[in-house]
C-alpha cells in the first residue's frame, strides 16, 4: 500500500511538472502576440502554422504572427517555435549558419558575430519549450523562451536573414513555409 501511495505521488508530480511545461511552453512570447509588449502595442494576428517532420520525427510546431494578419503586408512578425524534440543552443546556431549557407547568405565577420551571440542568447530546448523570434518595424529580433525574453539583434538584416531560413522562397521545407505564410 505505502509502495502504491509513493508512485501515485511521483505520477501525480510528474503530471504536476508536464503540466507547468505545458504552461509555460504554451504562453511563450503570448504578451507581444496579445500587444502588451508589441512593437505597436497592438495584437498580433495569426498568420499560419505548420508542424516540421523529418522522417516522422516530430522536430516543432511553427506559427506565425504579424500585425496585420498577412505575412506580405506586415512590419512587424513573430515566429513562435515549440519544440518536440531536444537540442542544445549551440545546435540550434549551427544550424542557423547551414540553413543560411543552404540558402546563398554568404558567411562574413557579421553573420559569425550573429551565430555567436546566438549561441550565447539562446538556452538549450527540450521537448515542450519555446523560442519566439518577434521582429520588430525596425528590423530588430527580440528572442523569448519560456522564462521570458532572452535578448536582442539590432540588425536589420539579421531580422531578414534569420526568418528567411522559415519564410523565403528558397526555405528548405516548402510546404511549411507555405502553411506559415497562409499559402496553403
Amino acid at each position: 500500500m505505502k509502495f502504491k501511495r509513493s508512485m501515485l505521488g511521483i505520477a501525480a508530480l510528474g503530471a504536476t511538472m508536464l503540466c507547468s511545461a505545458t504552461a509555460a511552453a504554451s504562453s511563450c512570447g503570448s504578451d507581444v502576440i496579445s500587444g502588451a509588449s508589441s512593437a505597436s502595442s497592438q495584437s498580433l494576428a495569426k498568420v499560419g502554422e505548420t508542424r516540421l517532420r523529418v522522417m516522422l520525427f516530430r522536430i516543432y510546431d511553427a506559427e506565425l504572427y504579424s500585425n496585420t494578419g498577412s505575412y506580405s503586408q506586415a512590419d512587424e512578425r513573430l515566429l513562435r517555435l515549440n519544440y518536440a524534440r531536444s537540442f542544445s543552443a549551440e545546435r540550434l546556431a549551427e544550424q542557423t549558419r547551414d540553413e543560411w549557407e543552404r540558402i546563398g547568405f554568404a558567411e562574413s565577420e557579421k553573420t559569425s558575430e550573429w551565430i555567436n551571440t546566438l549561441k550565447n542568447i539562446w538556452p538549450d530546448v527540450n521537448s515542450g519549450d519555446c523560442i519566439v523570434a518577434h521582429q520588430l518595424p525596425n528590423g530588430a529580433v527580440r528572442f523569448y523562451g519560456n522564462e521570458g525574453e532572452l535578448g536582442a539583434i539590432e540588425d536589420q538584416q539579421f531580422g531578414e536573414q534569420f526568418l528567411a531560413i522559415w519564410l523565403s522562397e528558397n526555405a528548405r521545407f516548402r510546404s511549411s513555409r507555405d502553411e506559415l505564410v497562409g499559402e496553403k
